[in-house]
C-alpha cells in the first residue's frame, strides 16, 4: 500500500471519487459524445451510428464508475451493450479498425482527467495521499479501458469477417445477374446492393498474387478498392463482391465518362504502394448505365488476362484496360500458343532468346517503321548504316523466298517484345 492511507481508507477514498464521477456521468457522455463526433473518421455524416455512440459512452462512463464505487476487478467484469454494438455498426459501415481504437484512446484520456477532477472535489488535506488517490483512479481507469478496448476489438474483427463476407454473397447473385445480361429491375438491384446501375461506372478487379483464405488479407483488397474508389471521385461507396476467397470485383459511381491521366496516375501510386502490397489490380474503361457496368468489367477482366499472361506486363501493380497495347493482347491471348506460333513462323530464328536477337528485333522494327529507310534506322539507333544493312539482310535471306509483308513482320516483333522470346 501507499506511505499514507490504510488499504480500507484508500477502497473508500476510490470509492468516494467513483461516485463523483457518476455524478459527472451527464456531462462527461455530452462532451465526450461531441469530441469523439468531430475527432474520429467516419461518424460525423452518420446520425444513428451517433446515437449507438453516445450509448456506447454512456454505458463505458457509468460502469466505470461503478468498478470504482465498488471495488470490482477487471476479471469479474462484462461489457456493456453499447459499446459491443457500436463495435459492430462500425465494422458494418467499413470504418476501419483504428477509428475504434481512437475513439477509445480519446475516451480514456477524458476519463482520466475527468477522475482527477473527481479526487479533487474531495478536498483532501493531505497531498501525499491525495497524490496516491490519483495514481488508483488513474491505475483503474486504464486498466479498463485496456480491458475494453481488448474485447470490443475482437468484436470488430469478427464482426468485419462476418459482414464482409455476408456481403459478399449477396453482391454476387445481383451482380452476376447483370453480367449474364439477364433482366433485372434496377431499383431492386440498387435496394439489394446500395449501388446505382443508372450512372457512370469503372469496373475494377483486385486479386491476391498468393491465393489465401486469410480474412485479413481480403479486409487489405477491400479496403484498397475504397481507396480507389475514393481517388476516382465516386460519390457512393464502391459495390464489391468476391469470386473467390482471392479475387474481388468492384465497381465505382464517377462524375466522369472518362479516367484523367492525373487520375490515373494516383490510382497507380496507390497500387505500387506498400498498402497494396501483395495486390494486383486490373481496371476497365469508364461506362454508362447497365452495358457501362458490364462493358467496364469485362474490360477489366480483359487486362487481368494480360497482366498474367504477358511479359509487357507481367511485373505491372496495376494495368489498365486502355493502356497500350493491352486491348491488342486481350484479343491475342485467347490463343496465346498460337499467337506465338505465328510470331515464330514469321520471325524465325530472330524470335529465340539471347541479347543477339534483341538487338536484331530492335533494328528491324526501326527499320519496318520508317518504311525501309536504312538511313533513317541507322539515324535512329545510332548504328553504322552497313550493320543496318547487314542485319536486314540476313533476315531476309533467312525468311528465303517468302513474301515480305511489312505490316505482318511488324506485328511480330511488336507480339514478340509483349508476349516475350
Amino acid at each position: 500500500m501507499t506511505p499514507t492511507g490504510t488499504d480500507t481508507q484508500m477502497r473508500e477514498l476510490v470509492a468516494q471519487a467513483g461516485r463523483k464521477l457518476q455524478a459527472m456521468a451527464p456531462q462527461i457522455v455530452t462532451d465526450m459524445t461531441e469530441l469523439l463526433a468531430e475527432r474520429v473518421s467516419g461518424l460525423a455524416q452518420d446520425a444513428q451510428l451517433i446515437e449507438i455512440l453516445h450509448a456506447s459512452i454512456d454505458g463505458n462512463v457509468w460502469t466505470l464508475g461503478h468498478v470504482l464505487t465498488n471495488d470490482i476487478g477487471v476479471d469479474s467484469m462484462q461489457p456493456n451493450t453499447g459499446a459491443v454494438e457500436y463495435a459492430i455498426r462500425l465494422a458494418q459501415r467499413d470504418v476501419p479498425l483504428g477509428s475504434l481504437t481512437h475513439a477509445y484512446y480519446l475516451g480514456q484520456a477524458m476519463c482520466v482527467r475527468r477522475g482527477i477532477d473527481a479526487v479533487d472535489q474531495l478536498g483532501l488535506e493531505d497531498k501525499e495521499l491525495q497524490m496516491n488517490l490519483v495514481r488508483l483512479v488513474t491505475e483503474v481507469t486504464h486498466d479498463y479501458f485496456d480491458w475494453i478496448l481488448q474485447y470490443v476489438t475482437k468484436v470488430h474483427v469478427a464482426e468485419q469477417a462476418r459482414w464482409w463476407t455476408a456481403r459478399a454473397v449477396t453482391n454476387a447473385a445481383a451482380v452476376m445477374k447483370v453480367l449474364r445480361g439477364e433482366a433485372i429491375s434496377v431499383a431492386g438491384f440498387e435496394s439489394r446492393t446500395k449501388y446505382a446501375l443508372e450512372r457512370n461506372h469503372v469496373a475494377f478487379i483486385a486479386w491476391l498474387e498468393l491465393e489465401t483464405n486469410d480474412t485479413e488479407d481480403q479486409q487489405r483488397v477491400d479496403q484498397l478498392l475504397r481507396r480507389m474508389a475514393s481517388i476516382v471521385r465516386s460519390t457512393r461507396p464502391p459495390l464489391i463482391t468476391a469470386s473467390d476467397p482471392s479475387t474481388a470485383w468492384a465497381w465505382a459511381t464517377i462524375p466522369t465518362d472518362e479516367l484523367d491521366p492525373e487520375t490515373l496516375a494516383r490510382i497507380e501510386a496507390l497500387a505500387s504502394s506498400e498498402e497494396a502490397r501483395n495486390i494486383r489490380v486490373a481496371v476497365g474503361t469508364p461506362g454508362q448505365g447497365i452495358n457501362g457496368f458490364r462493358q467496364s468489367h469485362e474490360q477489366a477482366a480483359k487486362a487481368r488476362v494480360v497482366a498474367l499472361g504477358t511479359q509487357r506486363y507481367r511485373e505491372e501493380r496495376l494495368v489498365a484496360y486502355g493502356d497500350p497495347d493491352v486491348g491488342v493482347l486481350s484479343l491475342i491471348m485467347h490463343d496465346p500458343k498460337g499467337a506465338l506460333t505465328w510470331t515464330r513462323n514469321v520471325l524465325g530464328p530472330v524470335a529465340g532468346c539471347g541479347e543477339a536477337n534483341a538487338a536484331m528485333r530492335e533494328t528491324l522494327a526501326a527499320y519496318y517503321a520508317s518504311g525501309g529507310n536504312i538511313s533513317r534506322t541507322a539515324d535512329e539507333l545510332g548504328l553504322h548504316r552497313n550493320t543496318v544493312r547487314q542485319r536486314v539482310g540476313k533476315f531476309e535471306l533467312d525468311r528465303g523466298n517468302r513474301p515480305q509483308n511489312s505490316l505482318e513482320i511488324s506485328l511480330a516483333l511488336r507480339l514478340c517484345g509483349l508476349l516475350g522470346d
